[in-house]
């Protein structure tokens, strides 16, 4: 249920677009139910990275349930696109390089899950900054969560200083 939440609701409500169109990779019915809370989007659904393999210039938001080429979600989204993807870790380097390498924006959010466990989504964009660019018109309105809220998403971007001082080479703010 968190990991869903913080999945779904980071990026949608740091695009400021009112008509998104969303490519949701890897989804299950709980991520999908997170983005039915939100109105005026086009999900469309894939299985992998393949399914982006044709698309150019698509998607304002792509949310995989899985890792994906940075090469891809690049490619795919349009000029003030929002991607989020799970990664190993806080100190996942090589992923925060690879995505950095092509995006405007690229850091990851953390956060505990239900067993207290620490889960990590790297957030990358074209424009977008996840905590400057906030949409608090979106993120103050879902009242249905159990654990995202405005404050939650903004916190998520906080680091401990011995790690943000690993990963800051690997990241861009």
């Amino acid at each position: 249920m968190i990991y869903n939440e913080m999945l779904v609701h980071v990026p949608m409500c740091s695009q400021d677009k009112v008509d998104l169109n969303v490519c949701l990779i890897a989804g299950n019915d709980d991520i999908k139910k997170e983005l039915s809370y939100h109105k005026n989007i086009k999900v469309t659904e894939i299985d992998d990275e393949s399914g982006l393999a044709q698309s150019e210039n698509e998607f304002d938001v792509i949310i995989s349930n899985k890792p994906v080429s940075s090469v891809y979600m690049n490619r795919s989204l349009t000029e003030k696109g929002i991607a989020v993807q799970p990664c190993a870790n806080l100190t996942d380097t090589k992923t925060f390089e690879e995505a950095g390498k092509l995006m405007y924006i690229n850091q990851p959010y953390w956060f505990f899950d239900e067993n207290y466990e620490i889960k990590t989504i790297l957030f990358s964009s074209k424009k977008y900054h996840a905590q400057a660019d906030i949409v608090r018109n979106k993120s103050d309105f879902i009242e249905h969560t159990e654990y995202y809220n405005t404050d939650m998403h903004i916190s998520a971007f906080n680091y401990p200083t011995k790690i943000f001082k690993q990963i800051l080479p690997s990241i861009k703010i």
